[in-house]
């Protein structure tokens, strides 16, 4: 306990020190901005997050286990609040913002305290689909952020719009899926961030990517208490932190360009480095529909099922590191297909969109065999007790 107490003195000068203008200005005179950011983000990240667990356990804000979950342990939550903090400290010291970024960083905001909400007292599905469908069309029209599949129209906003509604949305609530194993969500977050991250600074947007570097290092702050080779995780992001890193994530894509070749590449780059998720999310949809799970919108919002592909692969017989990193693995190959067409024409563009739709069928047949493999309800605690015995002798 000592050994913790003082561990974490050390990082709380450390990060105390980062915050000093003087050392800040010695990273931004060299070049080094995205660096501090980065160090910056994943110290305070690193530093805030046991406290954030001392506080779910003082209010009692836990996860417990049920047969919607993988884990079998009571969990703290509010593992979100301190990827929250360090994300919103780290770009309040950098301190440049392109237009409508404010506006998006207060719709995530928004959506942080209903996912804390929610973490704190459950709100009903319905209630949080409008209220994000809400602050999405907040952040659209204050902002004046929305995908342009059509320009140069009267009527191109009607169609515009609606579509940025969804992809906000949808990926919100996608990633919020994702968050059910150890480090998925995180580890999807920060390829993600990554990657566009990497096309912000190489289209000349520095100020996306140093947003997308806050990300990076405040999830990265997180993952170690997270993500523990042979042990459960310390705390969970909870609805607070994978609401908030879907919709910044989701609001990073619309804000910025990602080709300075082509507008389709620009839309289609954002698509392949979440193509994970967005697979996923319609996959899942489609088949409680076509299986009967769901007869209307209302049934999708409140369909609860263990049958998400991070799901399937521990059906498999995978174990759950081992499901993170295949999932991480193939996000990364979609992740470097969007870099390969960034730069290219409309021909090179779908060479290598084909080569992400080869990545996509193998997910498919990972689905279908995930599928074929799901147990039933009474077989699904001896199927995971027997897992998690393997993980612990591995």
């Amino acid at each position: 306990m000592a050994a913790k107490i003082i561990w974490q003195t050390v990082i709380g000068i450390f990060l105390l020190l980062l915050s000093y203008p003087s050392v800040k200005q010695i990273y931004f005179n060299l070049g080094l901005r995205w660096l501090y950011i980065l160090i910056f983000s994943f110290v305070a990240a690193y530093f805030f997050t046991p406290f954030c667990r001392l506080t779910a356990h003082r209010f009692n804000i836990l996860d417990k286990p049920d047969w919607r979950k993988i884990h079998d342990h009571v969990t703290p939550l509010l593992g979100g609040l301190a990827v929250y903090l360090a994300f919103s400290l780290s770009l309040l010291l950098n301190n440049i913002y392109l237009p409508g970024m404010k506006i998006l960083l207060l719709g995530a905001t928004l959506t942080f305290i209903i996912g804390l909400w929610d973490d704190i007292r459950p709100l009903p599905a319905l209630l949080k689909f409008i209220l994000q469908v809400i602050i999405s069309l907040l952040v659209i029209i204050l902002g004046d952020i929305q995908l342009t599949f059509f320009y140069r129209a009267s009527w191109a906003p009607a169609i515009n719009i609606p579509i940025t509604v969804l992809w906000i949305v949808g990926l919100t609530n996608a990633m919020n899926f994702f968050d059910g194993i150890d480090g998925l969500a995180a580890g999807m977050s920060i390829i993600a961030a990554t990657f566009l991250g990497i096309i912000s600074f190489q289209t000349d947007q520095p100020a996306l990517g140093w947003l997308a570097i806050a990300l990076v290092g405040s999830c990265f702050g997180f993952l170690p208490y997270n993500f523990r080779f042979g042990r459960s995780a310390h705390l969970f992001l909870g609805d607070a932190g994978s609401t908030f890193l879907g919709f910044t994530l989701a609001g990073l894509a619309v804000l910025g360009r990602w080709s300075n070749t082509s507008h389709f590449v620009s839309l289609t780059a954002p698509i392949l480095i979440f193509g994970v998720l967005i697979f996923d999310m319609v996959y899942i949809n489609l088949s409680r529909i076509k299986n009967f799970q769901a007869r209307n919108f209302f049934d999708l919002l409140t369909c609860v099922n263990k049958d998400h592909l991070h799901h399937r692969l521990l059906f498999m017989g995978f174990a759950r590191k081992e499901a993170v990193f295949i999932i991480s693995v193939i996000s990364t190959c979609l992740g470097v297909s969007a870099l390969i067409i960034m730069n290219q024409r409309l021909t090179e563009a779908l060479l290598g969109l084909f080569q992400a739709i080869l990545i996509f069928g193998l997910i498919v047949i990972l689905m279908l065999r995930g599928r074929e493999r799901i147990p039933k309800e009474g077989d699904r605690r001896v199927m995971l007790r027997r897992r998690e015995d393997r993980e612990k002798i591995g």
